[in-house]
């Protein structure tokens, strides 16, 4: 592919992103508050699993073709990306208020599906069985989700420290019939625009003589979570703390147990075990950090977000120095 055409690649991909992330937030917040449902339950839901679309499309394709280095490195990037890059974004961009289940609930579940994904690369394989395992416990959790975490009574707990998404008045309320399809095309976007930032910036990586998984852990892991990127950043502009981090959280769940699961459904994904050197150590470390960067003071300031940053830096240029 001619350079100019990749860079207008990457330069259209990020238009379309900032475009439907910005509509996505709104869509989503609407049609929480429509559903009386929590925006942390559609953060982690529904808006997780619309952006996480761009992995689990490059990491099945990746599959498919035999690129299994592209594959794992994608689902392992994407999940280090998603806590350095897009919450350190968020965090600078505005101190994001955690919510109290996410220390309880969320956390927790990430931490173990984490340390499920590390059990999964032991044997340097994936297997469909394994593959099967982890899309059914994407399903519970998300009913689980939906179902517990909706409910009225939950709800209702007080959270003081919150700020409460405003109310739209009577004459003004978001008409759901609208706003789910709005939602649905906001998604379809993201994966659009981020599969044209990826192909432009692939081929560029590829030209440059950048390992297969050096390319599926930074390039493409990058590209495709600019969605959470873009989403997580417009969510922290517009106070939306729940989306923002639900959106980190439900992602890197969705990357391990759905595009990971699925893509090894579809076959089985290799991976080599030169990743227990750095990449793995690191996937494992940025799931416990949370736990310190979240219980203090049920914030993360801008520094932690600075730190994160500068973090997602040292990341990318250890993993394209070892590629």
């Amino acid at each position: 592919m001619d350079q100019m055409l990749a860079a207008l690649l990457l330069v259209v991909g990020l238009v379309i992103l900032v475009l439907a992330g910005d509509r996505l937030v709104t869509s989503a917040g609407r049609v929480a508050l429509h559903l009386g449902m929590s925006t942390v339950v559609i953060g982690a839901t529904v808006v997780a699993f619309g952006t996480s679309m761009p992995e689990f499309t490059v990491s099945l394709l990746s599959a498919l073709d035999g690129a299994a280095g592209v594959a794992a490195g994608n689902v392992v990037g994407s999940n280090i990306v998603n806590v350095l890059l897009v919450l350190g974004i968020a965090a600078t961009i505005s101190p994001l208020a955690v919510h109290r289940r996410m220390l309880r609930f969320d956390i927790p579940i990430l931490i173990a599906v984490t340390a499920w994904a590390l059990a999964l690369f032991r044997d340097g394989e994936v297997s469909r069985v394994e593959g099967i395992v982890s899309v059914v416990l994407l399903l519970t959790f998300s009913a689980v989700q939906l179902k517990w975490f909706s409910s009225p009574e939950v709800q209702a707990e007080p959270e003081p420290d919150f700020d409460d998404l405003p109310v739209p008045e009577e004459g003004d309320r978001p008409n759901v019939s609208i706003e789910i399809p709005i939602l649905a095309a906001s998604i379809g976007a993201l994966a659009f625009g981020s599969w044209l930032f990826v192909r432009g910036a692939t081929d560029l990586a590829e030209s440059m003589g950048i390992s297969e998984f050096a390319i599926g852990a930074t390039v493409v892991a990058v590209g495709t979570s600019l969605p959470e990127v873009v989403t997580s950043a417009i969510a922290a502009l517009k106070k939306q703390d729940d989306i923002a981090i639900g959106n980190v959280v439900g992602s890197n769940l969705f990357n391990v147990l759905g595009v990971l699961g699925g893509a090894a459904v579809a076959a089985p994904v290799g991976v080599s075990m030169d990743l227990y050197d750095f990449e793995l150590p690191m996937l494992g470390a940025t799931a416990l950090v949370l736990v310190p960067l979240m219980w203090r003071r049920t914030h993360i300031r801008r520094t932690e977000g600075i730190l994160l940053l500068f973090g997602f830096v040292a990341f990318t240029a250890i993993t394209l120095a070892r590629g």
